[in-house]
């Protein structure tokens, strides 16, 4: 599933390709996954606007228009954006693609079709969105705030890390990564840690996801759901790992042995000796 960093990579990729370019036509393939819109009338209004900016807020890019119109785009599990300095090369996980007055285009493709996109009107921006935590690249995440959350809460750390109310945008693969480097334990209570412990986390927090930005993401496997950039190119992040998908493996750091647990149906990866 495309986290903060893959997200963030593709972001910073559509800004080269897309800022300035006039929509010429828009094909939904799925109406389905336009959850909030009539398609046809989507396709009929997004003819000839142009692309003003693009930002990025927790795992949602945000393409906004010079009308002061906007689109939300939510990859989920499996979603990709793909684009091409030509008309796309169609194949049966194709979901939507928008078309350029340039010649060029830009394609949805998700082989599970649970990915998102949600046109707005101006005055639905704002209340569209509301229950996103803090973000975790810059300013948002600092010490106090970070603080105040984890000693309200009752989670157990690994689901503080993915409670996107708390920190919005880590992901099972990261929250895992975070926590070893951090040294906390992924069942251990959020209310438990120290200050000193969630300033180091905090730290973590964006050393990791800084990290897998300037590494383009995380790609593991070879399957068509596999992440890729805008240009189909896979992130390097999985060359780093410490301890995710790492079961039985010695840690990289004490060669005690990496375990795995299930919480709340999805796996834990650590070590039991750096973790505490």
């Amino acid at each position: 599933m495309p986290e903060l960093p893959e997200v963030e990579t593709i972001v910073r990729q559509l800004r080269k390709q897309l800022v300035g370019q006039q929509i010429k036509k828009v094909k939904i393939l799925r109406p389905s996954q336009w959850k909030q819109n009539n398609p046809k009338s989507v396709e009929k209004v997004l003819k000839h606007k142009t692309i003003q900016s693009i930002n990025r807020r927790a795992k949602f890019i945000y393409i906004d228009f010079e009308d002061d119109c906007q689109l939300v785009i939510h990859l989920r599990m499996s979603g990709k954006l793909i684009w091409s300095d030509s008309d796309p090369k169609i194949d049966k996980y194709s979901r939507t693609i928008f078309y350029f007055t340039s010649g060029s285009s830009l394609q949805f493709n998700d082989t599970r079709a649970l990915g998102t996109l949600v046109f707005l009107l101006p005055e639905k921006k704002d209340n569209w969105q509301t229950k996103l935590g803090l973000e975790p690249l810059g300013e948002d995440l600092d010490f106090e705030k970070l603080q105040e959350l984890i000693q309200k809460s009752k989670l157990d750390m690994k689901s503080f890390l993915l409670d996107q109310s708390k920190v919005a945008g880590i992901g099972n693969i990261y929250a895992g990564e975070i926590l070893f480097l951090a040294g906390i334990h992924p069942e251990r209570k959020a209310l438990t840690l120290t200050e000193k412990e969630i300033e180091k986390l905090r730290n973590t927090i964006t050393l990791v996801l800084q990290l897998a930005v300037d590494k383009m993401g995380t790609s593991l496997g070879d399957g068509a759901s596999n992440f890729r950039s805008l240009y189909n190119i896979e992130g390097e992040f999985q060359k780093m790992i410490m301890v995710y998908d790492r079961e039985g493996e010695q840690c990289f750091k004490c060669k005690a042995p990496i375990f795995r647990i299930k919480q709340k149906g999805r796996s834990s990866y650590f070590c039991g000796e750096c973790q505490q």
